[in-house]
């Protein structure tokens, strides 16, 4: 049987040959996934409306996640976004990006109660570092969601 031979190394683990050693941070190899479930119960929210559905901790990177709705009225639009909790309407310590209420999937119309994809891509924040405290949020547009449901998760590793 032939051997196998690695041509190349991903960014990460090139980092961790030698002769540099660099330690490779748990919230990329080998940490515990968490998951943080979220349930909305919409009542008198107005469309516009930004909602904090769950707090994602410092350190966090993002692995994407899933929300749904328990009925739909085919106009209600919903994005989810990334906000800072110390509501310094930036998402990074350095004060360079901005709150995205779009961060984790662009507002589309709720036509189906089917399960929709949060942070799907690297683009919409898939592998994202966390840098502080945030909120994930959903904003509402074009119709109002009164009793409707929505609920999700989002998958993240820490340590």
């Amino acid at each position: 049987m032939a051997a196998t031979t690695i041509n190349s190394y991903s960014t990460d683990l090139a980092a961790n040959l030698a002769p540099l050693y660099a330690p490779i941070k748990p919230n990329i190899m080998h940490g515990r996934v968490r998951a943080v479930y979220f349930r909305k119960v919409f009542a008198t929210e107005a469309a516009g409306e930004d909602v904090a559905l769950a707090v994602i901790p410092k350190g966090a990177r993002i692995l994407g996640g899933v929300a749904g709705v328990s009925a739909t009225t085919g106009s209600a639009t919903l994005s989810y976004g990334l906000m800072a909790k110390d509501a310094s309407g930036t998402l990074d310590a350095a004060l360079s990006v901005s709150d995205d209420v779009a961060a984790l999937k662009a507002a589309a119309a709720q036509t189906t109660t089917a399960q929709v994809a949060l942070a799907a891509t690297p683009a919409l924040y898939y592998g994202y570092e966390t840098e502080k405290e945030l909120y994930l949020t959903v904003t509402t547009a074009a119709a109002a969601m009164a009793g409707q449901t929505l609920t999700g998760h989002l998958l993240y590793t820490v340590d």
